[in-house]
């Protein structure tokens, strides 16, 4: 009888034991559900991703497609420059060196005149641009005859083309100082002995005349006349051959517009901050005397630099608080995502290296590969620069903006040890000149993509 206490005070602490170990059971089943809610949360972010990374291909797949057939458009087209060579290179010495000549100048108007004065015997000549969107008619390009280029056409000259034009064919005047349509030369200079004119067509439509005047040796000849037309040819292919490679840039930068826009879609904060980077990192290469070629990469990599976060969760893109572990995991794909799509195409592959390395840091902390000081590509760490000023002064999610010169202050203190010092010295004397509130840009201020030949597009393209 005096044991039941006992037993009694040991049955009340088993209830107890028990009752503990089935509050533990219910608190490791309930972090067991969260832990399962957290693991399908991650699966279903990793498949959000692998479908917007295939949507993404299969657009980046069709562009490079369009490109891969623009380019074989212009192929065709040089194909049938060359063509056209073969024919020319049939002449005399002299139309070889013309015809090289012809194709390695800007003035095309003033050699096309001279090539045609040389190879048909002419001793003077003009080259006459046709009226086009509201310009009159004028004289581009003259050779010994007084007045021109600077004078307006005369009415006899006016007559000649607008004959040739009515007529859409070349013009044959062997009578000395005969009138044109009943219009006689108005001044010295323009009593011919003989002239020819033939037509100049650009995309078949008729844009200039070539007049060769007052031959050396007897009338201008059929064979002299096909010469001409022969050279508006060439000059027609080489014309047509810069448009084709303006289109191709065109074609490029609508790619890279895509892409900007995607991520702009996708993430509010990229709007306009993209355009704000690659501003201000245009005009720190330009501040730091990078090479026209070097400041469009970094230029358009500015642009760029964020595109890999269309592959990013929009969960943990505007998540407001921190970040776990896993997410700032995720969110550091972006960078080798954005590599990845650019790569595919080949005019933005310098581009793409440095959307890839522009979260690098100077002494080695950064990601993805940890590179360090000079191993770090220039342009990249002047993204680097760029894009951590302009996260600074922008509200995000997660934090607010600082006032310009507390980011100025926060770059010159990780000089050094996250940004390159003569990147943020170049950098904050941009920020500190009049330039850098020049305006927004669109990806027309970057330039020439960089995987295209410069020396194919430079110049302004005027008129034949």
């Amino acid at each position: 009888m005096q044991e039941q206490p006992s037993t009694n005070a040991e049955s009340v602490e088993l209830t107890k034991v028990a009752e503990q170990v089935s509050s533990d059971l219910e608190r490791a089943d309930l972090d067991h559900q969260r832990l399962r809610a957290l693991v399908e949360q991650e699966h279903e972010a990793r498949a959000e991703l692998e479908r917007r990374l295939a949507t993404a291909t299969l657009e980046i797949n069709r562009l490079v497609s369009d490109l891969e057939e623009t380019q074989a458009d212009l192929e065709e087209e040089r194909t049938k420059e060359q063509r056209f060579r073969k024919r020319v290179d049939q002449l005399s010495g002299v139309v070889k060196r013309m015809h090289r000549t012809l194709f390695s100048a800007h003035d095309l108007p003033t050699l096309l005149l001279n090539a045609s004065i040389s190879l048909t015997g002419a001793t003077r000549g003009l080259y006459v641009v046709l009226p086009k969107d509201g310009k009159a008619m004028r004289v581009k390009a003259a050779h010994g005859v007084a007045g021109y280029p600077e004078s307006a056409p005369s009415p006899y000259i006016t007559a000649i083309v607008e004959k040739l034009v009515r007529e859409n064919d070349s013009f044959v005047c062997n009578a000395a100082s005969e009138a044109v349509d009943g219009v006689p030369p108005a001044r010295p200079e323009e009593k011919w002995r003989n002239l020819v004119a033939t037509p100049v067509n650009i995309h078949g439509e008729l844009q200039a005349v070539i007049i060769a005047a007052d031959k050396k040796e007897g009338p201008f000849n059929e064979a002299e006349v096909e010469t001409l037309l022969s050279i508006g040819d060439h000059a027609s292919v080489a014309l047509e051959n810069k448009h084709l490679e303006r289109e191709l840039q065109q074609a490029y930068l609508s790619t890279v517009s895509v892409l900007a826009d995607a991520v702009q879609a996708k993430d509010p904060y990229t709007q306009g901050h993209c355009e704000l980077v690659s501003r201000l990192a245009r005009l720190t290469a330009a501040e730091l005397d990078l090479p026209d070629d070097e400041r469009d990469v970094v230029c358009f990599a500015a642009l760029l630099h964020d595109v890999g976060k269309i592959g990013v969760s929009d969960g943990v893109l505007n998540k407001p608080g921190p970040l776990l572990p896993e997410e700032r995991d995720l969110v550091r794909t972006h960078v080798r995502i954005g590599h990845d799509l650019l790569s595919r195409v080949p005019s933005l592959t310098p581009v793409a290296n440095v959307v890839l390395h522009h979260h690098e840091w100077y002494d080695g902390q950064g990601y993805p590969d940890g590179l360090s000081a000079e191993r770090i590509p220039f342009a990249a760490r002047i993204v680097a620069v760029a894009d951590a000023y302009c996260a600074m002064i922008t509200r995000r999610a997660y934090s607010d903006a600082l006032p310009e010169d507390a980011a100025i202050a926060e770059l010159r203190r990780c000089a050094g040890s996250q940004f390159d010092p003569r990147v943020v010295d170049a950098f904050t004397r941009v920020v500190a000149s009049s330039h850098a509130s020049d305006g927004g840009d669109g990806v027309a201020q970057c330039g020439l993509l960089p995987g295209l030949r410069r020396h194919d597009l430079e110049g302004k393209e005027g008129e034949l």
